[in-house]
């Protein structure tokens, strides 16, 4: 399986502070040209799809048409590497992550959620499957998370199935993510679980992700900002 490098969290990190300047086009169309170059190489795809997604927060809500175009051309990029790599982690969840929890921000979406959200779990299955043959990674806690989160959306909910992806959630190794900008990504199946879950799983939920992702400020925000329940 093809696991996040260093280089993955450069590229987010540089395409992320160039959108919230608005000078991410230029980076932005050399790598769709490097890409163009020669569509079966995999990481070049793979380079242009994150920068995609890593710009994606940088288009406003009142340009919602060219928001949608965004979304649609970063989850096709995903799905063109996942044709050539599809064991790529980053790729598929990133896919995934999309599908699952964006389309409602963007405005003028033609295609239903739903449909996304099917997509999404399919995605995710893949990725368990993966996860479960291969070295575990602290990460892969927001692969269980982000599964259970698309259950719920889709009112979906087999009880059998959710405990087991907490049992999993909870076993991943408890070790910082050191990935400070695709962390922000990577954090946020949890700090939604975290508001969504109550008793033993709610505790579950905030240990982990104040492990493994504990400087991340949504995760700072959703454990001590909140009102006690």
């Amino acid at each position: 399986m093809r696991l996040i490098t260093a280089a993955d969290e450069e590229l987010f990190g540089l395409v992320s502070a160039a959108a919230k300047l608005g000078k991410a086009d230029r980076l932005l169309t050399r790598l769709a040209e490097a890409y163009q170059a020669d569509p079966d190489d995999s990481e070049a795809g793979f380079r242009y799809a994150l920068a995609m997604m890593a710009a994606l927060p940088g288009v406003g809500i009142d340009v919602a048409l060219e928001a949608h175009a965004r979304f649609t051309i970063t989850v096709e990029a995903f799905g063109q590497v996942l044709s050539l790599a599809p064991e790529h982690w980053l790729a598929r969840y990133g896919r995934a992550r999309l599908q699952a929890l964006v389309p409602g921000a963007y405005g003028v979406v033609t295609a239903s959620p739903v449909a996304g959200q099917f997509d999404a779990r399919e995605d995710l299955d893949h990725l368990l499957t993966q996860q479960a043959r291969s070295p575990g990674q602290p990460y892969f806690a927001s692969t269980h998370a982000l599964a259970v989160l698309v259950d719920q959306l889709l009112d979906n909910e087999d009880p059998a199935r959710r405990a087991s992806d907490f049992a999993a959630l909870a076993a991943c190794p408890r070790i910082p993510v050191r990935l400070p900008k695709l962390g922000a990504v990577l954090c946020e199946p949890l700090v939604a679980l975290y508001h969504t879950c109550d008793g033993t799983d709610r505790e579950t939920v905030g240990e982990v992700m104040s492990v493994l992702y504990g400087h991340q400020a949504a995760v700072v925000n959703a454990r001590y900002h909140q009102p006690v329940r």
